[in-house]
């Protein structure tokens, strides 16, 4: 599948959109991830990530779980691997703007078992931990004593140790503090609290999960708000904190404005993960009905989210918790299970089954089933549902709390229990490499169209790749073909002109096809082309942007060569390169070109029609 260097948002914000019609640069285009190392490792893996102005990164994210910054620079962050981290792209964040990783971070596991021997019985509690009474004296009438403990983990006072956060019947989120770092032994703080005084509380059945979907650095406890059918938001009051500020519920476009999210049926369970890899969370709920919705941000880093047509799928059918049952109250979680760079989704329902199902391919929003979770590989994993208040409704979670390699799924149902299963050991697995490694793809205007230019660093089993163009930045449509190298560990080179480019906003993506017919997608690349003989068109342009070693420019528009004075320049003024040539709308490269550090520089073009000014960065 194929990886890019950035990914841009399919729909550009109003200014976004303004400042590319002018040719203005973008506000988080200083932001890039070139490159990270290591690609893989296991939770606690220490990774390198360069790029360019990452110098006060607020956040770096992992399928919207918070990695922990150890170190940051000019070019460089170095950040932590937490155990809940499942493959995915990483979202880096600063004050000016966000960068997306081109390939994934592939997160591998000592073990690849997906079979989860019980450690706690039924009518034991997994360490005492029990919603008790005393915390639902508020519930009443039908609920009664009836406590329905949905747990979630985090760490959210940044110290290495597993905070458990178990949603109740009666709204509640109460905290449960590990008592030391790898302990298996949990002690009930209180109930959460709000920065203002006061629990947390929601109308009833608090089903939390916790991510930080804005990229601020500060977590976000997504809470399902049972009869009330909303996604409520509350934010740390500050890093490390266990007190919240309440945000309302999460919202979808509506019109010109937004709304609150409404969930289909009662008693909405959040999971938060990003399915396709473009930078985007993506939020899966489950709820009454037993069925799954997706809702994908409008943005990277965007609190407002927009529904995805249908219901989520596998093997060519809708997901429903126990099946053909009226209602299943599906509880959803997702989670790279077996390390192998798919992402499983593991449902818990009412009839207390846990299912598993595993994405369908890398970056797909489609699942295939793979039956229930088992404690021996033949005994289902059941909650069961004898009496009135026993077992049934289970919501799963899985971390690794004892930091020992091995996998724990704890479970909560509706007793108010909260039980431990431990991932038996099995053969290793690492995440599978992916066919394609895109290092740059870029659009640039020329005389005759729109230049398309990409390289790769290896390919594997590459069949094609399509040249897609769209106008409003949604629908996409072939315009070109190229074929692919099929196998190769060598670096190339591709270009392709789009002869019929009309003038206005055009963005571009390329579709790569593998030889096995398996397909996916780049980034996004935005290019306004300017209409015949506008004054835009006398406008010096580079590419590509961020370069390495190889610089080309063009005068787009200008069939005729014209003298100009080409220099770079640092961004404090100092001159390091300057040539004078001849341009036109035919690129030419840069001879000479010194072997600079990596960094922003600005390229100032002088003809005479006047002088341009644009800024490039050097990977």
């Amino acid at each position: 599948m194929l990886l890019s260097t950035n990914t841009l948002l399919k729909k550009l914000s109003s200014q976004t959109l303004f400042a590319a019609l002018l040719g203005l640069p973008l506000l988080s285009s200083a932001q890039t991830i070139s490159s990270f190392t290591p690609s893989t490792g296991p939770a606690g893996t220490s990774v390198l990530i360069t790029g360019t102005s990452l110098t006060g990164t607020k956040s770096v994210m992992l399928n919207g779980q918070s990695l922990k910054i150890t170190a940051n620079a000019l070019g460089s962050v170095t950040v932590t691997i937490p155990v809940a981290a499942s493959t995915g792209k990483l979202v880096l964040t600063t004050a000016s703007g966000v960068a997306v990783s081109g390939t994934q971070f592939g997160v591998t596991r000592s073990t690849s078992g997906v079979t989860f021997p019980q450690q706690t019985t039924k009518g034991s509690s997994f360490n005492t931990i029990k919603v008790t009474a005393a915390s639902n004296s508020a519930v009443t009438g039908t609920y009664g004593a009836v406590f329905y403990s949905t747990p979630t983990i985090a760490d959210l006072t940044n110290t290495g140790r597993t905070d458990l956060l178990i949603g109740n019947a009666n709204g509640n989120v109460e905290y449960w503090k590990q008592t030391n770092v790898n302990g298996t032994v949990f002690s009930k703080v209180s109930n959460l609290q709000l920065g203002t005084g006061g629990d947390i509380r929601v109308a009833n059945f608090a089903k939390p999960t916790v991510a930080d979907i804005d990229g601020n650095g500060l977590l976000d406890m997504l809470v399902g708000t049972g009869d009330d059918r909303h996604i409520a938001r509350f934010e740390q009051t500050a890093a490390g904190a266990i007190t919240f500020t309440a945000k309302g519920n999460i919202q979808v476009p509506s019109g010109t404005t937004t709304a609150d999210l409404l969930t289909g049926a009662q008693f909405p369970r959040p999971a938060v993960t990003d399915l396709d890899g473009d930078g985007r969370l993506d939020l899966l709920i489950g709820d009454y009905s037993g069925l799954l919705k997706r809702y994908e941000a409008t943005a990277v880093n965007s609190t407002t989210f927009v529904a995805d047509a249908g219901n989520i799928q596998a093997d060519g059918a809708n997901i429903k918790a126990d099946g053909t049952a009226a209602n299943g109250t599906a509880k959803p979680l997702i989670f790279d299970m077996d390390g192998n760079g798919l992402l499983d989704m593991v449902m818990g329902s009412q009839l207390g089954a846990i299912t598993r199902y595993e994405q369908s391919a890398r970056y797909a929003t489609t699942f295939t089933s793979k039956g229930n979770l088992t404690t021996n590989g033949t005994t289902a994993i059941n909650m069961g549902t004898t009496g009135n208040n026993e077992g049934g409704f289970a919501a799963p979670i899985i971390t690794d709390i004892d930091n020992d390699g091995k996998l724990d799924m704890l479970i909560g149902d509706q007793n108010g229990t909260v039980y431990l299963y431990t991932q038996a050991q099995q053969t290793a697995l690492t995440a599978s490499p992916l066919p394609v490694t895109l290092t740059s793809f870029t659009a640039q205007n020329a005389s005759a169209g729109t230049l398309l230019s990409w390289a790769t660093a290896t390919e594997t089993n590459s069949a094609s790749f399509e040249v897609q163009r769209s106008l409003d930045g949604a629908s996409f449509a072939t315009v070109g073909t190229l074929a692919g190298a099929g196998s190769s560990v060598t670096p190339r080179s591709y270009q392709y002109l789009d002869a019929t480019a009309p003038a206005g906003t055009s963005y571009y993506r390329l579709r790569q096809v593998d030889l096995d017919g398996t397909v996916a997608y780049s980034a996004v690349a935005v290019l306004a082309r300017p209409a015949t003989g506008s004054a835009a068109s006398a406008k010096a342009l580079a590419f590509p942007v961020p370069f390495t070693d190889a610089l080309s420019v063009a005068l787009p528009g200008t069939d005729v060569p014209q003298a100009a004075t080409v220099a770079l320049l640092t961004l404090d003024g100092r001159t390091v390169y300057s040539r004078r040539l001849a341009l036109s709308a035919t690129p030419q490269a840069l001879a000479e070109l010194p072997t600079l550090a990596p960094g922003l520089y600005l390229l100032r073009t002088t003809t005479a029609a006047g002088t341009t000014t644009q800024r490039i960065s050097r990977n």
